[in-house]
């Protein structure tokens, strides 16, 4: 068995304390390195070579669309994926050809959801506008001569888009500062919600009527994408706020800007953009009702070491042929 691992032009996933478990399970392992995010017709042309005979491939940033997938070896039985989503690979190519396609939906679970959290904290209690006012001088204990007003948050209502693990963890957050906490995620079954205390709305559109704060919590799909729109923001409460830690193109950008512009959103925290890094003529480092991360909410020693063991533990499961735990593609034939 053979195993085939991709490191993008910045690294990549730190495997090296994992190389015993490949041993153990008799994979063999192979190193391509220096892979971009956009890769060229020569590196598809490199990393398909590097591929043959490879039971397994074990990837992070370097996408894996249709074009590709179709000219992979026949001997790959899985793409797993060393991250959270899956989106940079085409799952109905691989289904197609009866490659499992995996991610590690849980490794960072704890890390988002504080994150989260962090940066709710952040906008509705104008921490970062305060530390900002204070280094320019402007010191001042009237708080409400910055920014729009603080609301007790025990007064609030938390609306959550998707309710997986990491929802679930904000969810409990919310609640013990006395929030009520409303979800959307036409996926589960209603003993899910009941169990964590949490209200569950039959539609998005409840989210926007009813929430003073949203957090998006689902993939990026053609379902979801700008799911927060335009529209969607002009069914919202006047001076929501709204947290994005998923994927940037959750939220119509520009839509946003001009949400935020108005005051019709009151602040937004943001880990994520829809185009990463973000770019220099964004408007969106100019608001001040606007927190900034870089793409960090996932960060974390224990998250890392989560990651990595699990990625490893998937690829070498698929190197067997077997359905990894982290398949998002179960039902496929292989023939």
């Amino acid at each position: 068995m053979k195993a085939l691992i991709l490191l993008n032009e910045h690294g990549g996933v730190n495997y090296d304390a994992y190389l015993p478990l490949f041993a153990e399970a008799g994979v063999d392992c192979e190193v391509l390195t220096g892979l971009s995010a956009k890769p060229s017709p020569e590196e598809d042309e490199a990393l398909l070579e590097a591929a043959r005979g490879v039971d397994a491939i074990l990837t992070s940033l370097r996408p894996f669309p249709r074009a590709l997938i179709e000219r992979l070896d026949g001997s790959v039985k899985a793409i797993v994926r060393s991250a959270m989503g899956y989106e940079t690979i085409d799952v109905a190519a691989a289904s197609e050809r009866g490659i499992y396609v995996c991610n590690v939906p849980d490794y960072a679970a704890e890390e988002v959801a504080v994150h989260q959290v962090a940066l709710l904290l952040a906008v509705v209690r104008k921490v970062v506008l305060y530390d900002r006012k204070v280094r320019e001088g402007a010191y001042t204990r009237n708080g409400l001569n910055f920014g729009p007003p603080i609301h007790r948050l025990s007064r609030q209502c938390m609306g959550l888009l998707g309710f997986g693990r990491i929802a679930r963890n904000v969810a409990r957050t919310m609640r013990s500062f006395g929030c009520r906490v409303l979800a959307f995620d036409p996926y589960l079954e209603d003993a899910v919600f009941t169990e964590h205390g949490v209200e569950r709305v039959a539609t998005k559109e409840e989210i926007f009527a009813q929430c003073d704060m949203i957090a998006t919590n689902i993939p990026l799909t053609e379902e979801s994408y700008h799911i927060i729109d335009a529209a969607a923001i002009a069914r919202m409460k006047d001076g929501v706020v709204l947290v994005n830690t998923g994927r940037g193109a959750l939220i119509e950008e520009a839509a946003l800007v001009e949400g935020l512009k108005s005051g019709k959103i009151r602040g937004a925290g943001l880990d994520v953009f829809e185009t990463e890094p973000l770019a220099q003529d964004s408007p969106l480092p100019e608001l001040e009702n606007v927190v900034l991360t870089p793409h960090v909410a996932y960060q974390g020693v224990e998250a890392y070491a989560d990651l990595q063991r699990k990625s490893v533990e998937y690829t070498i499961a698929g190197a067997r042929g077997e359905m990894p735990a982290g398949a998002v593609n179960r039902g496929i034939s292989r023939g």
